[in-house]
């Protein structure tokens, strides 16, 4: 881009210095001729980048829609699996198909509330106990949000859930680099009161193209989750208002 621009002034100011003298018409058509060229190729360059850019837009929003309605709550699935047997590991071959059947007989219901385009999704996820919880993940870029809603009926009560959760939250804000903070707040997702706890963290500007990454975050917070619902039942702490 920066060559042409140097050839389009190049070949303006050639013309100009040209222009009413005698015998140097050639060198003001060569001047001409190259600006022409230079001028369509910074047209082009122009549209190439903008092109670009669009491209790149549209390939984050679909890998952000496959992360909020696939890679996300598939890995939400095994938050409680069936639990194999032991055998000896000279009986234990992996086959590709083994993982799709490990999904298929989760007892974890996992239920999705997106709308296409928007940088968040809610999930409600049951175990089968029948404890829920609802989840939010939010991602804008790299930038990833993960918010836990808890029925509280006060300031207070959301405090005295904060204290009760402390270590089960401390995985994501001692040793996941996540910082959150503790809110109260009625919901619009369904109108109820909520003690919530919402966690950030940045996976820097590739993420949604880092598959690694989106699979890391996945399988962290299915994980944390297992911990947090179990700790909510060993305080009692309801998780749901079903």
């Amino acid at each position: 881009m920066g060559v042409l621009t140097f050839a389009l002034a190049s070949s303006a100011t050639v013309s100009v210095y040209f222009i009413g003298k005698d015998d140097h018409q050639d060198w003001i058509l060569i001047a001409m001729s190259l600006g022409q060229v230079a001028a369509s190729g910074i047209v082009i360059a122009i549209v190439v980048f903008f092109s670009e850019r669009d491209v790149n837009t549209n390939d984050l929003c679909k890998r952000s829609e496959r992360l909020f309605c696939e890679t996300f709550p598939r890995a939400c699935l095994l938050i409680d699996s069936p639990i194999e047997n032991f055998r000896g590991w000279e009986f234990k071959r992996h086959r590709p198909k083994d993982t799709t059947e490990a999904y298929k007989k989760s007892p974890t219901k996992i239920q999705v509330s997106h709308f296409p385009g928007q940088i968040d999704s809610y999930y409600k996820i049951t175990r089968p106990c029948g404890q829920s919880l609802t989840i939010r993940l939010q991602v804008n870029v790299g930038e990833v949000v993960v918010s836990y809603y808890i029925p509280a009926e006060s300031e207070e009560h959301k405090d005295d859930i904060a204290a009760m959760l402390k270590w089960a939250f401390s995985r994501f804000l001692n040793e996941s680099g996540y910082e959150g903070r503790w809110y109260f707040s009625n919901e619009s997702f369904d109108g109820h009161d909520y003690a919530s706890i919402h966690l950030t963290k940045n996976f820097d500007s590739d993420f949604l193209e880092n598959e690694r990454k989106k699979l890391f975050m996945a399988n962290d917070v299915a994980a944390s989750t297992r911990g947090i619902m179990k700790d909510c039942q060993k305080h009692s702490i309801k998780t749901s208002y079903s």
